[in-house]
């Protein structure tokens, strides 16, 4: 680490992933246990199996419209912005690259971390089953726990609150 900076910067953190952000999330804790072991305090990994499950079925390579199906069989919705023309140009290819690193996602061999993970999902969710977020208990030789929340698999959008609310309890048990 530079030398340069504050204790300020040092300060032990908590990670928070959803979906594909759940392996950067993982990933990111992984980096920064190299760079110091208490660097990170807690990972929470939501709406993801853990990172040695491959998703099927899967969205890269598929036209537009199967491709935007697809990815609202994935999130259990359709963002209005689709529809519009001129944001589907933008948002489009980056929502295929988002997707196509989530699919391509090549995760090490079972490295495991010394943190807690905290996994979630929403009680509803048909992408994501309760034994798929159990398998992030793989990754720790640390605490590990499940929690869901009511919701699908976007309930932190609609219900956000309640996983603040977790995350708050669960950082204070460190």
């Amino acid at each position: 680490m530079d030398a340069a900076r504050t204790s300020a910067d040092k300060a032990p953190m908590a990670l928070l992933g959803h979906s594909l952000g759940a392996v950067v999330a993982y990933e990111m804790a992984r980096e920064l246990m190299r760079m110091g072991p208490d660097l990170v305090r807690h990972l929470f990994v939501s709406g993801s199996p853990g990172p040695w499950t491959r998703r099927t079925p899967r969205a890269t390579g598929l036209d537009d419209e199967d491709f935007l199906d697809r990815v609202v069989e994935f999130a259990g919705y359709r963002h209005e912005a689709f529809d519009n023309p001129d944001l589907r140009s933008v948002l489009l290819p980056v929502l295929r690259a988002d997707v196509a690193m989530h699919e391509s996602y090549d995760p090490p061999a079972h490295e495991l971390i010394d943190i807690p993970v905290t996994s979630l999902r929403g009680a509803n969710d048909h992408l994501v089953t309760r034994s798929h977020v159990e398998e992030w208990r793989a990754v720790t030789t640390a605490r590990f726990s499940v929690a869901e929340l009511p919701g699908g698999h976007m309930y932190l959008v609609d219900e956000p609150l309640a996983l603040l609310e977790i995350v708050r309890w669960s950082t204070t048990l460190q």
